[in-house]
């Protein structure tokens, strides 16, 4: 069972990265940046910096996840841009969770809590022992934000928050696909612990959703 840590005890969060859908708007990204989001207006100060490295593309425009995601959190969630660090580094899970141990370093933080959907924890979990032993993953559910010292429910920033993360909740067929796929790369990195067989996997498959 994956952890579920104290918000309060962050001084970073990591939003993981998720693939772009060929069509429609990435739920999940925004599901993982609303928790985020939602983590940090809960936690006490000093607040935690919010991490993002991914450098898949946003919708139609094909714009840099890093740039949705930052104008998101400073933007629709009002999180001030100096505690926001996201960086377009990463085309896999497995690099992201190196690129964010540099970040780590560098701003000298030592209790890191990734935010990610329940299907993706286990692997998320197991590269982040690998490199930052100690960190706490915190999965994405609606159930969370009763757990969370928040603004009023009938406020529009809960209203948003609850919203975007119920609706980034994968459907069973998305489910079952996303467990195939995690079933997948975790075998290839029992047998490739350095990820290059994984990273040349996700630039194929990455690559050619972006262009079509």
């Amino acid at each position: 069972m994956i952890e579920r840590a104290r918000p309060g005890a962050a001084t970073a969060l990591l939003v993981m990265g998720k693939a772009r859908r060929l069509k429609g708007e990435n739920r999940q990204l925004h599901g993982r940046v609303a928790l985020a989001a939602a983590l940090w207006h809960a936690a006490s100060d000093p607040k935690p910096y919010v991490l993002f490295v991914s450098a898949d593309v946003h919708g139609p425009e094909r714009t840099p996840d890093a740039q949705e995601v930052e104008s998101r959190l400073t933007g629709k969630y009002e999180i001030p841009a100096r505690y926001v660090l996201a960086r377009s580094r990463s085309s896999c899970t497995s690099i992201e969770v190196r690129a964010a141990r540099v970040l780590t370093r560098i701003h000298a933080l030592d209790h890191i809590v990734a935010v990610t959907h329940p299907y993706h924890a286990p692997r998320t979990r197991r590269y982040l022992d690998e490199v930052l032993p100690g960190t706490s993953v915190v999965e994405v559910h609606p159930a969370i934000l009763d757990e969370l010292a928040l603004p009023e429910r009938g406020s529009e920033l809960f209203r948003d928050l609850e919203g975007t993360i119920r609706n980034s909740m994968p459907t069973r067929p998305e489910l079952l696909r996303e467990r195939i796929v995690e079933w997948l790369l975790t075998r290839l990195h029992a047998l490739d612990p350095r990820g290059r067989f994984e990273r040349r996997l996700a630039k194929l498959v990455r690559g050619r959703k972006q262009t079509r």
